[in-house]
């Protein structure tokens, strides 16, 4: 009797175990076709012409304030305190309506340590931009 009531135990553990992996299977195979979706979108050279221009925050917390410059084939950004940004070899991505992804290089300017393709995700609302990671809007100037 003992034996039964353990071997069943282990049975039904071992069935809940297969149906956990089986669910962790399905949610990693929608993520990977999500990004595999994704991916197809085109890299064109430069920035897309509608967000192109001059943008800055109004000022906020402690008289703080944020400006970035998209132009034609590089960005720059400046945050209060904060080193100045400078993008070359600047790519985009179209990933919605008026949403888009800027990949770009940068060179090390102080904290700022630099890097290759990093990326700037920003959203064209009206005449002025949301950039994805600040929850400031930038206005045209």
């Amino acid at each position: 009797m003992k034996k039964i009531v353990t071997h069943s135990f282990l049975v039904a553990g071992a069935a809940l175990m297969l149906v956990g992996f089986g669910g962790t299977t399905t949610q990693a195979a929608q993520i990977t076709t999500y990004q595999h979706k994704s991916s197809k979108v085109k890299w064109h050279k430069g920035t897309p012409k509608n967000v192109r221009g001059k943008f800055k925050t109004k000022h906020y917390g402690a008289d703080l304030m944020m400006e970035t410059k998209i132009r034609a084939k590089s960005t720059w950004f400046w945050g209060s305190g904060m080193p100045i940004q400078k993008g070359y070899n600047v790519h985009y991505k179209k990933t919605g309506h008026n949403h888009y992804v800027i990949r770009y290089d940068a060179h090390a300017s102080g904290m700022f340590k630099g890097g290759k393709k990093l990326t700037m995700s920003v959203n064209k609302v009206g005449k002025n931009i949301k950039v994805f990671g600040y929850s400031n809007v930038f206005y045209k100037y």
